[in-house]
Order: C-alpha cells, then sequence, then structure tokens
C-alpha cells in the first residue's frame, strides 16, 4: 500500500473515531511515534490505551454514532 492509499484509508477510518484519543492515536500511528514509543517501552505498557481511553471520555466527539 502506497502513501496515497494509507492517507485516504486514514481518513475514511477518521468517521470511526469515538473522540479525541482516537484521532491523537492515529496520528502518532501516522508519523511514527507511536512505533518509536513502544520500541522504547518494549513490552511495557506505556499508558498509550488508557490515555487514550480517558481522553476518549474528556473530549467526545458529538454526533457519534459508534457504541
Amino acid at each position: 500500500m502506497d502513501l496515497k492509499d494509507q492517507i485516504k484509508q486514514t481518513l475514511k477510518e477518521n468517521k470511526k473515531d469515538k473522540g479525541f484519543g482516537d484521532t491523537f492515536e492515529r496520528f502518532t500511528t501516522f508519523t511514527g511515534i507511536k512505533h518509536l514509543v513502544k520500541w522504547i517501552y518494549g513490552d511495557k505498557d506505556c499508558g498509550c490505551d488508557r490515555r487514550r481511553d480517558l481522553w476518549n471520555e474528556w473530549f467526545p466527539y458529538k454526533n457519534n454514532k459508534c457504541d
């Protein structure tokens, strides 16, 4: 998959975001930051999933039809 296809797929997935946490996770994955953090932390929990869920709770998107 080339970069253009990745961008199109990422934009389609944007509609599934429950809140800011999902958007931020997608950004860090797309830019390679998430991969770098996983490399640094290894098997230890870096707190990314908890942070994503917390930010989704604090900053939800309106008119979100995802469960």
